[in-house]
């Protein structure tokens, strides 16, 4: 008889817990420049990165309309896979500094042949409660948590 925990699949879904706190950083952010002793023509171009980094997010983090925003994860006996939104599927190793809280995961995986790294931050409202829980659970309390990274 196999383990039923020894699959699991979290279809993410956009946040809108994560949608307001990156659009309330950068518009504090913005603020800040504006409201600092700089002067406007050394503060506009840092709220234009601001702002461009705020447009390069959104859709791979937050509302998941990018091609290659992660939509899904799963774990399986062979180890961690990445489901991407065009129907592409990776494999990948888990990093030791993935975060684990009740209202907030972050997954750090690393995908063979590239060089940095894959995060997908899963606040409490960006998957279903019971798949967020068990992931919550395989990423705190298994064995082998990161013996594929090595």
């Amino acid at each position: 008889m196999s383990n039923p925990t020894e699959f699991l699949l979290l279809q993410r879904q956009p946040s809108r817990w994560l949608g307001a706190l990156l659009l309330l950083a950068t518009v504090l952010a913005c603020l800040a420049l504006y409201r600092s002793s700089l002067p406007l023509t050394s503060a506009l171009p840092g709220m234009l990165l601001l702002l461009a980094f705020f447009c390069w997010v959104w859709p791979r983090q937050v509302s998941l309309r990018h091609a290659h925003s992660v939509t899904g994860l799963r774990f399986d006996s062979q180890g961690w896979h990445v489901l991407r939104r065009d129907g592409s599927e990776t494999s990948a190793s888990l990093l030791g500094d993935t975060f684990v809280s009740a209202l907030l995961t972050v997954v750090r995986l690393r995908e063979p042949g590239r060089w940095w790294s894959l995060s997908v931050v899963l606040p409490a409202d960006a998957a279903s409660e019971d798949a967020l829980r068990r992931l919550r659970l395989r990423l705190r309390f298994s064995r082998q948590r990161w013996a594929a990274a090595e």
